[in-house]
């Protein structure tokens, strides 16, 4: 075999091993630098000197009942911040003291507040992403949050009731009527 052959032959076997080695990687921290990876469901992000963690929607896996808003707060401030999140409608105001989490999740033993927080109606199905705008003083972002459903067991009992006023019980039907006993005596 001649010199020039031989020495074709190792330039094209090193154009090979290079990429596979890592030398000229097709994923570089450069690229991957701005995905933010966040474990668990519910989406994460920073407005001014608050994060917010856990942002998340919970419904019906029917998707045709209201939805119970779960998020987590953590004020890295030196000052309280009134944090404010709109959503299909809804607006939701909160104050968190400076270096304090406020947690909405009442059955949760961290929770600020034992009462859920309710969207009656949310255009939004299990599976979909919702944008949420969080607004804490001056700086305000749009936050894409998942809208989760009760199949998976851990959220089996997150999902809200309807509202007493929408479904009557029978007996609120029943005690409209005059039994038979109150029509004869009067």
């Amino acid at each position: 075999m001649k010199r020039h052959n031989r020495a074709a032959i190792a330039v094209a076997a090193l154009a090979l091993v290079l990429p596979v080695s890592g030398c000229a990687s097709l994923l570089s921290p450069h690229q991957t630098a701005d995905y933010h990876y966040n474990a668990g469901d519910g989406a994460w992000g920073t407005v001014g000197d608050v994060e917010v963690r856990g942002l998340m929607l919970v419904m019906d896996k029917s998707g045709d009942g209201p939805a119970q808003l779960f998020f987590t707060l953590v004020n890295k401030g030196d000052s309280a911040a009134d944090v404010t999140l709109k959503l299909s409608g809804e607006t939701f105001k909160e104050s968190v003291d400076a270096g304090q989490t406020f947690v909405q999740d009442p059955k949760s033993s961290a929770s600020t507040k034992s009462k859920p927080l309710v969207i009656d109606k949310l255009d939004a199905k299990p599976g979909d992403l919702i944008d949420i705008d969080v607004k804490v003083g001056g700086d305000e972002k749009t936050i894409q949050a998942q809208v989760l459903s009760n199949t998976l067991p851990y959220y089996k009992d997150s999902i809200p009731t309807e509202s007493p006023s929408n479904v009557p019980s029978e007996d609120a039907t029943q005690s409209g009527q005059p039994t038979e006993s109150a029509a004869a005596n009067g």
